[in-house]
């Protein structure tokens, strides 16, 4: 703490002498990130473009790693809920127990080390709070100013550990994620020095880390720049750097890169209880396949609870001496504090196309954001605590028109409602200590950052943080499980020494031969259209060229998921976003799409893109599904009412409630 004010100080003075003008042109933020490449000589050889590759295992190969089913097993010899470590069939080093940010970035950092990894998803990788961010990898500007005013060493790592996470996402996923210039309107003169000091301090703790510098612009200049910005009594604007990722996509990516380097990882696979030992030690799980019904007991050396908003059930699975969930939660000390995150898509015209806008104090003291993503501006977020945590949360139509309220006063023309192409709700999971008592509802015990817990049974439990440090919380929830299962170390199932974290500069699955040059060259070797080209680049990565394979080996495949339906032209034309059936074949023969909310929410980003193109696209995705995965007319027709009422609550509508009790997905 001592030597905060005397590092604040240094940095005024060094700010005080340096004197940056916005004189570069806005057209040189390209989407790559060319801090983080190495541009120090153009290489005479691009690499190929990948056109054939030996698939991932298949879902049905995965499965088969957990050995017999219990009716295989055990037939009816014993009752549900009875079952003990003992019983277990096959034996994982470790298993984690979510498929989002965090579980699948534990998944790639223990795989990597060299430990035999079993992941489990009750429903699909990034069904929750993992695709509902506000896209952005980035060290947190409000925790820097917290971190002056209250002189607090604690926000201030909490900034520079985020920045530093911040480079490594830009580097291990090139494809996914982008350098952002955010410009900060300015009302009030006194507010310039303020701001410029703020975001130059935001350069300084990034280091050599540090993405381009932040810069002044004159009103005219940021009226050029945005020229849907009231010009009315704005003095100056601010432009900072941070990243701009897909969300959904990188987990994904995440997932596939765990299972490329040798783990078992499963989306649909809902653990129903935690094996213990007679001396109540967790060492395994019963899991149901959600798709067959098929259960498994697996074992493990050690067991993760990543599953973020809903680690208190597992938590609750575990005070139980069967491992089983009670009825109603136990009335213990709680983990999670639930609070709902709410974020609009807004069309191109509300932001400029390579610039976001950041509202730094809205009229209740938080920071909204208006940022361009995929072609549209996303709008957030809102900050509403919750007393439980909803299956699947929906915004409601007060915080919708709330994000639209703090736009107007920024914007010449009238913000309205019928603009909103779709809106969703995500749980943030703040975190805090279970061992310790709440004191009258407060929140003064909340870890600002993320929590790693281990309870009496030995089940290690990781919560909070955010997407941008999901790395480095993976590193050490797996540092701690080695720590706390020594055996591990030496005694592991490959019997190798187990390496140290690899994560820092790992290349994620379709990022290890990208180049920024590929989607031109794919346009060029394939005769398509260059948004096309751009949209798979960006998407896929390396992997690009075979869904283009795809596409070019059937006309069929050629049609825009929107109109795949009976007695339809294939027309690339006809349709305004880049999503074909070559891709949604690609998506279910090597991502592991098994509903058509996996592909048009997540795969893809369509509905959250669009909700009413995305439910107009509906009929054509479950077509081409059920056709690949061999459904009948029954399960066609569940999944498309699933669907369906999945996208109507995402904007379309208007919603009085927070969430939806009985939706599955």
């Amino acid at each position: 703490m001592s030597r905060f004010p005397a590092i604040l100080g240094r940095l005024l003075k060094a700010t005080a002498l340096t004197s940056v003008v916005g004189g570069a042109s806005l057209a040189s933020y390209s989407y790559a990130h060319d801090k983080l490449e190495n541009d120090s000589a153009i290489k005479d050889k691009l690499p190929a473009i990948i056109k054939e590759l030996p698939p991932l295992p298949s879902r049905e190969a995965l499965i088969k790693r957990l050995g017999p089913t219990i009716s295989e097993k055990f037939g009816t010899t014993k009752k549900e809920n009875e079952f003990s470590a003992s019983d277990a069939q096959i034996k994982y080093d470790l298993i984690i127990i979510g498929g989002g940010a965090t579980g699948t970035g534990c998944a790639v950092d223990a795989t990597t080390r060299g430990l035999n990894v079993l992941l489990l998803e009750k429903n699909d990788f990034a069904s929750g709070t993992s695709s509902k961010s506000t896209k952005m990898a980035h060290g947190g500007v409000r925790y820097l100013e917290k971190a002056f005013w209250e002189l607090s060493k604690a926000q201030l790592d909490l900034v520079i550990e985020a920045l530093n996470e911040r480079s490594s996402m830009l580097e291990n996923a090139p494809h996914l994620s982008s350098v952002l210039p955010i410009m900060i309107p300015v009302y009030k003169w006194w507010e310039v020095p303020y701001m410029y000091v703020g975001c130059k301090a935001y350069d300084f703790f990034a280091g050599s880390q540090n993405l381009k510098s932040s810069y002044i612009l004159s009103p005219s200049s940021a009226i050029a720049a945005a020229p849907m910005l009231k010009a009315d009594n704005l003095v100056s604007a601010l432009v900072y750097h941070d990243g701009s990722f897909n969300d959904s996509r990188m987990n994904v990516a995440l997932a596939l890169t765990a299972i490329k380097d040798g783990a078992t990882v499963l989306n649909y696979m809902e653990v129903k209880q935690l094996l213990k030992t007679d001396d109540n030690k967790v060492k395994g799980v019963r899991v149901v396949d959600s798709e067959t019904g098929n259960e498994y007991l697996v074992g493990a050396d050690a067991v993760i609870n990543a599953t973020g908003p809903k680690s208190d059930t597992i938590l609750d699975m575990d005070h139980d001496v069967k491992g089983v969930a009670p009825a109603l939660p136990l009335n213990t000390p709680r983990m999670v504090v639930p609070s709902g995150g709410v974020h609009v898509m807004l069309p191109d015209y509300y932001c400029p196309k390579d610039l976001g806008l950041l509202d730094p104090s809205t009229s209740d003291g938080r920071v909204m954001f208006f940022l361009p993503w995929q072609g549209r501006v996303l709008a957030g977020t809102t900050d509403t605590p919750l007393k439980k945590v909803p299956d699947s949360p929906i915004p409601s139509e007060e915080e919708i028109r709330d994000i639209l309220k703090e736009l107007q006063p920024y914007i010449k023309f009238e913000v309205k409602r019928e603009d909103v192409l779709s809106a969703w709700c995500g749980i943030r999971p703040l975190v805090k200590d279970p061992r310790k008592v709440p004191k009258d509802g407060t929140t003064q015990d909340l870890v600002r950052n993320h929590l790693i817990h281990q309870t009496d049974s030995g089940l290690i439990t990781i919560s909070g943080g955010k997407w941008t440090t999901y790395r480095e919380m993976a590193q050490e929830t797996i540092d701690t499980v080695i720590e706390k299962f020594p055996e591990l170390k030496t005694n592991n199932s490959k019997k190798i020494a187990l390496k140290p974290c690899q994560t820092k500069r790992y290349k994620l699955y379709g990022a290890e031969f990208f180049d920024r040059t590929l989607a031109a060259r794919l346009a060029q070797e394939y005769q398509v259209p260059s948004e096309l080209a751009e949209h798979l680049a960006a998407y896929y990565g390396d992997k690009a060229g075979l869904v283009l394979e795809l596409y070019k080996k059937d006309e069929a495949n050629q049609l825009p998921v929107g109109l795949a339906s009976d007695n339809v032209k294939p027309s690339y034309n006809n349709f305004q976003y880049p999503f074909t059936v070559a891709e949604l074949k690609y998506s279910i023969a090597n991502e592991y799409t098994r509903h058509p909310i996996d592909f048009l929410a997540r795969r893809t980003r369509l509905a959250m893109l669009d909700a009413k193109v995305g439910l107009e696209a509906v009929d054509g995705v479950v077509k081409v599904m059920g056709e690949e995965l061999n459904w009948d007319n029954d399960h066609k027709e569940k999944v498309k009412k699933e669907t369906e009422e999945f996208i109507k609550y995402m904007g379309i509508y208007e919603n009085t409630s927070c969430f939806i009790e009985d939706q599955k997905h």
